[in-house]
Parts: structure tokens; C-alpha cells; sequence
């Protein structure tokens, strides 16, 4: 896999399509997987279009974030530096926490951004009313605690009833990836400062798309109909039969919505220019 450096930490990250035309399309995994939760998609959609798929900071071959810093912080400047490295601007797309990092970086980084989606990001903060402080998981816990949390959290959100089926590398895997996120934890359901909120989604300028799936968690909906609230132009749909992952249980139907989502922000971008 090729690699990217940002201050110092290491970034590996899937490419296809490098020479192709069309619209770049940089996508941003979940917590808990890498870059390879992507390929079935990111095969079909660099046909016409350069795509890359990084492992997140702490995920995959990507290193941690650097001593002391937000992941999902570090997580939005190292997708900002890979739509640069486009040239041009791209379709940012994420699952999860790659959807929460990818509204930061289109925020801060608008010029970056020929369009935006989210698929359930995990903003839980934007359910909660304005300077209201909803409560933070104690990121100081033992590992057999983490572990318990581990196997409730990839049971409400990932894989319900394959937890016992894990291999020990795989277990490892997650309760690292797993501890990471617990001590990010403020920037996935609270208002640390800096914090995005739903004013700054109301001024986002690039077309913007809110994707979910019909059987999820309630509370991940929820984030896409807040955000809608402020964004009407949006376009909003959900994956029927669906649930969190629906990138990978059904990845066409992502795929086909994702492909009408690009070639309709595509067509406006070329009737006003």
C-alpha cells in the first residue's frame, strides 16, 4: 500500500483509478475496520474516477495520531491533505467516524469539497440542545471493562452475535482501535471547543448528501434528520433492510445511490460554471 506522512505520522492508504478523469472520491472508513471495507465500491467507482481509501490514524497500517491529539481531529486534517492531493476537487464520503471526520474537513476545507456525504456520522452531540453538555465516557477503564464495552459496542453497531467468533489477532485488533475511540470519545458525543455544529452544517456550500440504513440505531438517524433540519437541499435517503454497515452488507445499493448523488452534484457543477 502506498503511504502519506502527516507531522510526522505515518498514513497508508488504497488507490485506484489514479489516471481516470472524472471527479475524484476520497472515503473514510468507520471505527473498528480499514481502508479494504471500501474495495467492492471503490473497484466500481474508479472506472471513470481516481479514488483513495485511507486506513484511518490508529486503524489498519496508519500510525496514531500524535501523542496527546483528538483522533477525530487528526482524522479531518488527514483526509483535508489527501483531497489535496487530488488537485482538483473530490466527493468526500464517510461511514461513521470517517463521516464526522469528513464534515470537518469539508467545513474547514470547503474549497476541497466537490460534494459531501455522510452515512450516519457519528455527531450524537447534535442531538442534544445548544449548550447542552451531554455526559462522556470515562476513557480510564481496565481492559476487562474495555473488553465488555468492546463486544456491546460491535453488537449495537457492527456484527450483533459474531463477538464470540472473533480470532484473538482480530480481538486485539479491535480493543486497540476500540481504546483509541473511548479516549476520543468527547469528540464523538460531546462539545469539546471546536466542536461542529448545526449552524456551521447550515452554511456548508457543497452539495451534500445524507445516507442511512433503514434498520439502525435510531440515535444514527436521528444525527442525518438533524442535519437535514438545517440543510433542506440536502438529499436524504435510507438503505432499506440496512443497518449501520450498510457499506458492506449492501454495498450496491451504496454504490448506485452514491453514483446518482455524484452524477447529479456533478451536472449542477457544470450548468453554473
Amino acid at each position: 500500500m502506498p503511504e502519506a506522512m502527516l507531522r510526522g505520522a505515518r498514513v497508508q492508504y488504497r488507490s485506484y483509478g489514479e489516471d481516470k478523469p472524472g471527479t475524484p472520491v476520497l472515503l473514510a472508513h468507520c471505527s473498528l475496520a480499514h481502508s479494504g471495507l471500501w474495495k467492492p465500491i471503490a473497484e466500481a467507482l474508479s472506472v471513470d474516477r481516481p479514488v483513495i481509501a485511507p486506513d484511518m490514524p490508529a486503524h489498519g497500517r496508519s500510525d496514531l495520531p500524535p501523542a496527546g491529539e483528538s483522533l477525530q481531529l487528526f482524522a479531518a486534517e488527514m483526509l483535508a491533505m489527501m483531497a489535496e492531493s487530488f488537485g482538483r476537487p473530490a466527493h468526500l464520503v464517510g461511514l461513521s467516524l470517517g463521516g464526522a471526520a469528513q464534515s470537518r474537513a469539508a467545513w474547514k476545507r470547503p474549497e476541497l469539497a466537490a460534494s459531501l456525504t455522510m452515512i450516519e456520522p457519528v455527531l450524537f452531540h447534535l442531538l442534544h440542545k445548544p449548550g447542552e453538555e451531554p455526559p462522556v465516557y470515562d476513557p480510564d477503564i481496565s481492559d476487562e471493562a474495555l473488553g465488555e464495552a468492546l463486544d456491546e459496542f460491535i453488537g449495537a453497531w457492527g456484527a450483533p452475535g459474531r463477538v464470540k467468533e472473533m480470532t484473538a489477532e482480530r480481538r486485539a485488533y479491535f480493543m486497540r482501535c476500540y481504546r483509541e475511540l473511548r479516549l476520543d470519545n468527547a469528540w464523538v458525543v460531546a462539545r469539546p471547543q471546536g466542536q461542529i455544529e448545526l449552524p456551521d452544517f447550515a452554511r456548508l456550500p457543497m452539495p451534500v448528501f445524507l445516507l442511512g440504513g433503514a434498520e439502525s440505531q435510531p440515535d444514527a438517524l436521528r444525527v442525518l434528520d438533524a442535519i437535514k433540519g438545517v440543510l433542506p437541499g440536502a438529499r436524504r435517503r435510507d438503505i432499506p433492510g440496512a443497518g449501520h454497515m450498510s457499506p458492506v452488507t449492501h454495498w450496491q445499493d451504496v454504490l448506485a445511490e452514491l453514483q446518482a448523488f455524484f452524477a447529479a452534484a456533478e451536472a449542477d457543477a457544470a450548468a453554473v460554471a
